[in-house]
């Protein structure tokens, strides 16, 4: 990199700070000059290896290129606002959904949750904002006709009117920038009228002022958030800045790169140093940079000044008859090579002035920041505390103002800002929906998943949602937090839970939610009859092929051969009367009563007795067996079907139906009627959101039905505004189920070590050939941890939050210890510190407060 090109007469400039007078949405008017202001959303950089950054870097440098004005000043700024739990809130009122009835308790407890998080330091908003200021046709006054001359003595009523006659000049232009701004690689959007007044007030004030909820700005409302002083008098190293609203305090400094160095000290090489993405990592500190683009003209023109000086100084030196300098012959060559890339449009060159500011809330304090931050960039750049200019310094920070201390400015070519990633990070989720737990990524925002989302662009995606990794990882708690997401919007959910583990999940939904919830043990004699298909099919069609496929299932191969036409034969009988009296018990009667004039009544009566007895088994009694006294309906509207089916006796050994016994044929007849109800109320209601969850997946999975069903219902899920959430101990096992993986909406991938298993994770998180930084991720995960997916294909790490002690302890799909001593009453809110997943950082006490 090489440092200032031609030794320039460099002034600082002391005149007042810039005051705005006028700011709308995108536009900032001063005194000084019309400003145009965006905001750049994060990039989704985390995880990505070098040669993908290389090419990210290498796309924004154009777009900066093409976006920022030759010969126009521009600020970059990277600052830091608080995240706060009534944003959250806030977020939920444009959730046009119908709510459960204890939703309003649920979003409570995730904004408690946000405040806390925030409070701990856990959680940081970054804010990007790029502006550009646009030439006008008049002069602008100077400070002192501002301060001290005839403007002082202009009402400012006047001089609003003046700054909007000047801003309808340079509209034009302005417009076409913020909509150019908004096709750019950068996808930037115009800063509301109410961040823009904030970022200026914020640097008067204490860092803890909030982003404004509402984005609108009036003249008393930026007065107000203004209301700060700045003393430079206390040092001549650092500032001391008072919120007067609050009284609050903080010490603040303002570091530069030192001018001998060049900057950044190393040869640019992509991705390019992330010198401002560090900042991502850094508590109290944010950065600043002023700058201008050369354009390809002023580039060439700059770069072969250079080029003359440093030639200069080689001839002299063979003048000497001395070697010539080694950072002249480096400095040469880099100079051809820029030259080269401005020639062939690969880049154009940017002068720019950046400044590290750090903040803290003691001298001592600020002079350890300082400290860390230095030994931070130590061999990336040189930065340097400047002492007496700290004031003008800080005015630079003024959105509207100007560059003031110029000697620390660097010419480099425009990648090394992009590749700074000024706004890389890890973006994850959506503005809206249930929070989920907080971004382990650079970009450390809460996490929120509306998978329920009718929008647009969301109503047209698959609703397929995976959850993999090892054992113990979280996967099915986490699957669990999904669901009460789902079902605070008031959806139906049917859990059929093959392990018997997931039971917590019905006493959080009735408690915290108040939804409906209705339990279903396949093994249970109060579940009797429950599950028979001739009950619950809303067809007739549906009811005939359904009992057929039950009552063939129940039967050995040799009586499935002989008594298809018997069966079929008395279920047509039954359904010829009123559909009040349909059930399999009725069609069982049936063949048992057969008459002598019916074909083949021997077996038919045969098959009767076989069936009968079956029908009272634990395995098959929930669909053959006769309504119990306090039966219920099985659940179709809105709530929580639990269906536990870890009773039943699955054939592990063999998915060969002829090799089955009788109690897991009995058992694979009650499995297939539990997913026909599940295809049976995705078609009913179109409208009602649906959502099946379908837990230990590999279990499932290994039976012809259980894989049928999944592939079906993946396909069709979007089309019938059902959603699929799958969970399964092997990545390996989603990729044996046909078309699964193009219709995945989001992944959620736990702890994998074998690569095997991170290829296929690889897979289902959209980058089939994972490189180091995934796999790494993909190792260190903990528990409650995973590499997660959203609908945009972004990635990250995510940290689940299971948002109380209690909640935690209910979800929680851990065995308990052997004990002598008494459980723990409820009243006890103290985790278990292995067994509560929760945000690394927060403290004990505070989990679940």
């Amino acid at each position: 990199m090489i440092g200032r090109s031609v030794k320039e007469q460099l002034t600082r400039v002391t005149t007042p700070p810039a005051v705005p007078l006028l700011i709308t949405d995108g536009i900032e008017v001063t005194d000084d000059g019309v400003w145009s202001w965006v905001q750049i959303p994060d990039a989704s950089t985390f995880l990505l290896d070098d040669d993908e950054l290389a090419d990210a870097t290498t796309s924004t440098a154009r777009a900066l290129a093409g976006l920022l004005p030759p010969g126009q000043p521009f600020h970059l700024k990277t600052v830091f606002a608080s995240h706060m739990g009534e944003s959250y809130r806030e977020s939920w009122r444009s959730v046009g959904t119908v709510r459960a009835p204890g939703t309003d308790h649920y979003i409570g407890l995730g904004a408690h949750r946000i405040d806390l998080a925030a409070g701990q330091g856990l959680l940081r908003r970054r804010v990007n904002l790029l502006g550009v200021c646009w030439p006008e046709d008049t002069e602008p006054p100077s400070g002192w006709e501002r301060f001290a001359g005839g403007r002082a003595r202009t009402s400012s009523k006047a001089r609003r009117m003046e700054a909007q006659t000047r801003l309808e000049v340079v509209r034009p232009a302005v417009d076409r920038w913020l909509a150019a701004a908004r096709r750019s690689a950068l996808a930037a959007q115009p800063a509301a009228a109410g961040l823009i007044g904030w970022a200026y007030a914020r640097e008067l004030r204490s860092t803890g002022l909030p982003v404004p909820i509402a984005l609108a700005l009036t003249a008393s409302g930026l007065a107000g958030l203004a209301h700060g002083r700045i003393d430079p008098t206390l040092s001549s190293d650092y500032l001391l800045v008072t919120d007067l609203a609050t009284g609050a305090t903080r010490y603040s400094t303002i570091l530069v790169a030192a001018a001998t160095t060049g900057f950044p000290a190393q040869d640019l090489s992509l991705p390019g140093g992330e010198w401002l993405g560090i900042l991502a990592g850094l508590h109290g500190v944010e950065g600043s940079v002023r700058g201008v683009n050369h354009g390809q003209v002023a580039s060439r023109v700059l770069l072969e000044n250079a080029l003359k000086v440093v030639r200069s100084q080689i001839r002299e030196s063979a003048i000497t008859e001395g070697p010539p300098p080694p950072a002249a012959a480096e400095a040469e060559q880099v100079l051809e090579q820029r030259i080269a890339e401005v020639q062939h449009r690969a880049d154009v060159m940017v002068t720019t002035h950046a400044r590290w500011v750090i903040q803290a809330g003691s001298p001592s304090e600020l002079t350890d920041r300082v400290a860390e931050v230095r030994q931070r960039y130590d061999g990336i750049i040189d930065l340097q505390r400047v002492g007496d200019v700290q004031d003008l310094l800080w005015m630079e920070l003024l959105p509207g103002d100007r560059v003031r201390v110029p000697e620390f400015g660097a010419d480099q070519p425009m990648r090394t800002l992009a590749g700074s990633w000024f706004h890389g990070g890890s973006p994850f989720g959506d503005p809206v929906g249930p929070y989920m737990g907080l971004n382990a990524g650079p970009s450390a925002d809460p996490v929120q998943l509306h998978v329920a989302s009718r929008t647009e662009s969301n109503r047209t995606m698959p609703t397929t949602i995976v959850f993999s990794g090892r054992a113990g990882t979280g996967k099915s708690t986490s699957m669990e937090l999904f669901l009460l997401g789902l079902l605070a919007e008031h959806a139906w959910v049917l859990l059929p839970d093959v392990k018997g583990d997931l039971g917590g999940i019905t006493d959080v939904a009735a408690e915290v939610l108040g939804v409906t919830v209705q339990t279903v043990n396949a093994v249970d004699a109060d579940c009797a009859g429950m599950m028979d298909p001739m009950r619950f099919a809303p067809t007739l069609d549906e009811a005939r092929t359904l009992t057929l496929d039950v009552l063939m299932c129940a039967l050995s191969a040799e009586d499935r051969r002989n008594g298809e036409a018997v069966l079929e034969a008395a279920i047509d009988s039954v359904l010829q009367t009123t559909r009040e009296s349909w059930s399999i018990p009725a069609v069982l009667r049936t063949l048992q009563r057969a008459a002598t004039s019916e074909p083949n009544p021997a077996e038919a009566k045969r098959l009767g007795r076989i069936l009968h007895v079956r029908s009272a088994t634990p395995q098959l009694r929930a669909v053959c067996g006769d309504l119990a006294e306090n039966h219920q309906p099985l659940l179709t509207d809105r709530g929580l079907i639990y269906l536990r089916l870890d009773g039943l006796d699955f054939p592990h050994h063999t998915p060969d139906p002829d090799q089955w016994s009788v109690p897991q044929r009995c058992s694979m007849a009650t499995l297939r009627v539990s997913l026909a109800f599940a295809l049976a109320q995705s078609r009913r209601v179109r409208e009602l959101t649906k959502v099946v969850a379908l837990p230990e997946l590999h279990l499932l999975a290994r039976y012809p039905e259980g894989l049928a069903f999944v592939e079906w219902l993946v396909r069709v899920g979007r089309a019938l505004k059902t959603y699929v959430l799958l969970d399964s101990q092997s990545a390996v096992e989603f990729a044996r189920i046909p078309s699964l993986v193009e219709q995945i909406a989001m992944a959620f991938c736990f702890r994998a070590t074998s690569r095997n298993e991170q290829d296929a994770q690889g897979v289902l998180l959209g980058r089939p050939e994972p490189g180091e930084q995934l796999r790494a991720a993909m190792r260190t995960l903990g528990v409650g941890e995973c590499v997660a997916m959203d609908r945009k294909r972004r990635l990250t790490v995510l940290t689940f939050d299971r948002l109380t002690v209690d909640i935690a302890d209910q979800l929680s799909t851990n065995a308990g210890d052997d004990s002598l001593d008494p459980p723990a009453t409820t009243d006890d809110l103290t985790p278990d510190a292995e067994n509560v997943e929760r945000p690394a950082g927060v403290d004990d006490e505070l989990v679940g407060a």
